[in-house]
């Protein structure tokens, strides 16, 4: 897997300049941005979201627990919970509790 230090050897750059060009922030020169992107394409960089997600604190991810998926009721809440997720560009996790406390509340402890 290609990291982001294998690309700022690869364009003579920090990582910090790497992450700025990925991030699309300003103040870094077109030449540098151009050397950036030539080794992301030549190297096949992609980044690791999950880091990412880690770093900043943020995910796109919900979670939601329901006490029995069988109940129409769940099933309609969870559909349009998870349209909703979708018009965001979010994902959205399901637990089925089985109206059992312990479960749910172990499913609600992962979260």
């Amino acid at each position: 897997m290609v990291k982001i230090v294998d690309v700022a050897r690869q364009a003579g750059v920090s990582t910090a300049s790497v992450s700025r060009v990925m991030s699309g922030l300003p103040g870094i020169s077109d030449e540098t941005r151009a050397r950036v992107n030539a080794a992301v394409k030549l190297l096949g960089y992609r980044p690791d979201l999950a880091a990412r997600r880690l770093r900043s604190g943020k995910t796109d991810t919900l979670g939601l627990i329901v006490s029995d998926i069988r109940n129409p009721f769940f099933t309609e809440i969870s559909r349009a919970v998870e349209d909703v997720a979708y018009q965001s560009s979010m994902r959205v996790f399901l637990c089925n509790a089985d109206e059992d406390p312990d479960k749910e509340a172990l499913s609600a402890d992962d979260a």
